[in-house]
């Protein structure tokens, strides 16, 4: 049976396909904005006024081991929004549940045994990395403390997942508002209030995330009228919709968790430079990822728009759709990292106290990080475009392979052959700009090839 499209879903088979990207992607992008603000909210905070120097070190040093914990079910979560989208732009209610109830299932029970895993894994890990031993003890607090909310993280992204494949946007955006004035809240109660440090940034951390998940689900219930309501009476998994969901999602997260995997080698390799190197790298990280973090929700627009209309058979507006959204993405890339660069100073000045003995140095590392990260990260964006793009058509192994090649094993061999004969900073990040490259032709050149494929295929059903 064909639903009516609620107001608040973007249908993307129908009407300009810019207009209606634009609209998609506002409140998406003002939502994963929101979370890194409050996560440099919590940097800011422990910076400024926990009066621990080695803080803001710490919380770095653990950023990309939460990092990979967090791609394993980010991308388990894209193969239940591909499943979703593409039930909607076919109206297959049936479908459309399936997915629903399947997804919240299975996102709880990776988050609970993803928590498991990286609590029990922190403290080697950590080891692993290099993580200065002065560092360490406030480092595993901060992981062990922030592993806890890990199963509200993965519940959360998997219905965040299922509302954005049907074209709302908007109610995680409002969901995370308000789960992020939670958390920075409790950063000035814990850390002003009860003189804490990094573990008080993380208690605010694991209440705000659990908030977030505790709404979605509500709002989910709630949406009695719709296909993709949660009826918790009905809470079960459906293992044709799991195998398709792993089908997608395997490939993506572990794409997501190499990432991880290759950026832990990038931070042993800093870990052995000074700490006010690795505080300007905690910083600069901080600051960068509002860029990076704003375009890479394209990924998910490459998805819904692609995977929408693949449900309704309509290849032409697949097409544009992917052609708009590259147009966009690099306008913003190109724009908002020069904005950026101008302002370096200021930016990095809100995260130190004014009589901070490492200041000079610490503002000279992070400029050189900037840099590269903010003028180049526009190429790692087309990555991620043209990875949801092939997602978006089923093709989930095909973009993970490509990055294997172009990112993970070019990275590995740069920062073990290239990066130790200059042993400088701007030498290791220049990793990023490079990888992104390659990996953005081979991309293209599996579009190339499967697209035919995929025009062959919508022809023959619409034929038949």
């Amino acid at each position: 049976m064909v639903a009516l499209v609620k107001k608040k879903n973007i249908d993307a088979t129908e009407g300009p396909i810019f207009s209606k990207m634009v609209v998609f992607v506002i409140p998406l992008m003002l939502t994963n904005l929101m979370q890194q603000l409050y996560s440099m909210a919590d940097s800011m905070v422990v910076g400024k006024f926990s009066g621990d120097t080695e803080a803001l070190a710490a919380i770095g040093s653990t950023s990309t081991f939460i990092a990979l914990v967090t791609a394993l079910f980010t991308g388990f979560a894209a193969g239940a929004s591909v499943v979703a989208s593409r039930a909607f732009g076919a109206r297959n209610n049936d479908q459309l549940s399936k997915a629903t109830h399947t997804a919240v299932c299975f996102g709880f029970i990776v988050g609970v045994f993803l928590s498991v895993c990286a609590l029990l894994a922190s403290e080697p890990l950590l080891n692993i990395l290099g993580t200065k031993e002065i560092l360490m003890p406030k480092a595993l607090t901060y992981v062990r403390i922030v592993f806890i909310g890990t199963p509200a993280i993965a519940t959360y992204n998997f219905g965040a997942a299922i509302l954005r494949s049907v074209g709302d946007s908007r109610t995680p955006f409002y969901t995370l508002t308000a789960s992020g004035i939670l958390n920075v809240i409790l950063n000035f109660v814990f850390v002003l209030g009860f003189e804490m440090s990094v573990e008080g940034v993380a208690i605010g951390t694991v209440a705000s995330q659990y908030l977030s998940a505790i709404v979605v689900i509500v709002v989910l219930i709630k949406r009695k009228d719709e296909a993709y309501s949660l009826n918790p009476k009905k809470l079960k998994i459906d293992k044709q919709t799991l195998r398709i969901i792993l089908k997608m999602g395997i490939p993506a997260a572990i794409q997501g968790s190499l990432f991880g995997i290759t950026n832990l080698f990038l931070i042993r390799a800093l870990n052995d430079f000074p700490v006010p190197v690795l505080s300007a790298r905690t910083i600069a990280t901080s600051i960068d990822v509002l860029l990076s973090t704003a375009m890479n929700t394209y990924l998910h627009v490459a998805m819904t728009f692609t995977g929408q209309n693949l449900g309704a058979g309509k290849p032409d507006r697949i097409k544009k759709s992917l052609f708009i959204a590259l147009a966009q993405i690099v306008t913003i890339g190109v724009v908002v990292g020069q904005i950026m660069l101008v302002f370096y100073e200021p930016l990095v000045s809100l995260y130190l106290a004014p009589d901070d003995p490492n200041r000079a140095e610490i503002l000279t590392a992070a400029k050189t990080i900037m840099t590269i990260m903010l003028s180049s990260y526009f190429i790692g964006a087309i990555n991620e475009v043209l990875s949801g793009f092939l997602r978006g058509l089923g093709y989930s192994l095909q973009p993970m392979l490509v990055s294997i090649g172009g990112i993970c094993i070019f990275r590995l061999l740069w920062i073990l052959l290239v990066f130790p004969l200059i042993n400088e900073v701007w030498a290791l990040y220049l990793v990023y700009p490079i990888s992104w490259t390659l990996t953005s032709l081979g991309l293209l050149a599996v579009i190339l090839f499967v697209w035919k494929r995929v025009k062959a295929k919508l022809s023959e059903a619409k034929d038949f």
